[in-house]
């Protein structure tokens, strides 16, 4: 009887301050992990938006690209990187070494579309993907350096390209890809 008074003198179990303390503990740790979920998905509905704006420029840009460099315009018989009512344009070769389209301003050395300016006819589009739940928009705007030789013939392009995707409920930028072809 003695051992067993001795061994609950001996034996504490925690006081309600000390499980105050724990429990607001645990709950500042939950609080800061549940701020992170909202977080997480803001930016992973981004990357998913800049993902697809990526897909998409790469779609247009390569359509651009594949053009003989005497080509001024192109259509898409799919109305996809050039809507079906639309003629594409693709320089001009009688203003040689000027940019020719949307307005380009330049971003940490980086010449990039201004999206701030109006779309440029010929230079501009908005496509709206019909399997797109969202039912996001997708700006595209580019413009044009050609360069000639002394007779006057297309030697190079140059094509800024610029993709945004708007309606998006999360923070989003313009991808912009820059690509010169020679042949």
């Amino acid at each position: 009887m003695e051992a067993t008074r001795v061994r609950r003198q001996n034996e504490r179990g925690f006081t309600l301050v000390e499980m105050l303390i724990a429990t607001v503990i645990v709950i500042v740790g939950l609080v800061a992990v549940a701020q992170l979920v909202p977080t997480s998905l803001m930016l992973d509905s981004s990357n998913r938006s800049d993902g697809t704006a990526l897909v998409f420029a790469q779609r247009v840009m390569e359509a651009m690209r594949e053009q003989p460099l005497n080509a001024t315009t192109f259509t898409d018989p799919l109305g996809v990187v050039c809507p079906l009512s639309q003629t594409c344009q693709l320089g001009d070769p009688t203003s040689p070494n000027a940019v020719v389209g949307s307005p380009v301003v330049i971003f940490q050395n980086y010449p990039v579309i201004d999206y701030t300016a109006a779309q440029v006819p010929g230079y501009s589009f908005t496509y709206s993907d019909p399997n797109d739940p969202a039912g996001t928009t997708t700006d595209v705007r580019w413009a044009v350096v050609t360069n000639v030789n002394l007779a006057g013939a297309v030697i190079s392009r140059r094509i800024i390209l610029g993709v945004f995707r708007r309606g998006m409920r999360s923070l989003s930028y313009p991808i912009s890809l820059d690509v010169m072809v020679e042949k």
